[in-house]
């Protein structure tokens, strides 16, 4: 079990998302998101009484409106069940929403994809000795932001 509080774990939720966790020396554990609760548990045991940050995930009317809904009805009930995993390992979930931990990064995208890939070219340059791809860019990211609001403090 893992109890210092200096632990950092962000949680980039989905079937194509990442967890990443640094530890106080410095290490930094990335894995792909499980897909199944059990999984999920399984993993997220290893870390009971710690804190995750946690990509907050909403349906909004815009995406039913944009016919987005069912991919994002998806993604939500993904979202719901990693809390619920994280719940039953005893961790405490904070949300971060995605405009939080972008907003220091100055992003200039017109679209999706333009944004995925500006957010991949500055993970690669924030840890150029770790394989950027992207399931894991969003939760490093994620992490540095905490990282760097802890450091402020």
């Amino acid at each position: 079990m893992i109890e210092d509080f200096e632990l950092i774990i962000a949680i980039d939720v989905g079937v194509n998302g990442g967890f990443v966790a640094r530890f106080p020396d410095g290490r930094i554990n990335i894995e792909k998101m499980p897909i199944s609760f059990e999984q999920m548990c399984d993993m997220f045991s290893l870390y009971s009484g710690s804190k995750a940050f946690v990509e907050s995930q909403h349906l909004r009317k815009t995406d039913v409106y944009s016919g987005r809904w069912h991919n994002i009805h998806k993604l939500c009930m993904q979202y719901q069940k990693t809390k619920d995993a994280l719940r039953c390992a005893d961790i405490q979930v904070i949300e971060i929403t995605p405009q939080k931990w972008q907003k220091p990064l100055n992003l200039n995208a017109k679209n999706y994809a333009d944004r995925k890939k500006a957010l991949k070219e500055i993970a690669k340059d924030k840890f150029p000795d770790i394989k950027v791809t992207g399931w894991n860019q969003d939760a490093l990211l994620m992490m540095d932001f905490i990282k760097n609001k802890k450091d402020d403090s």
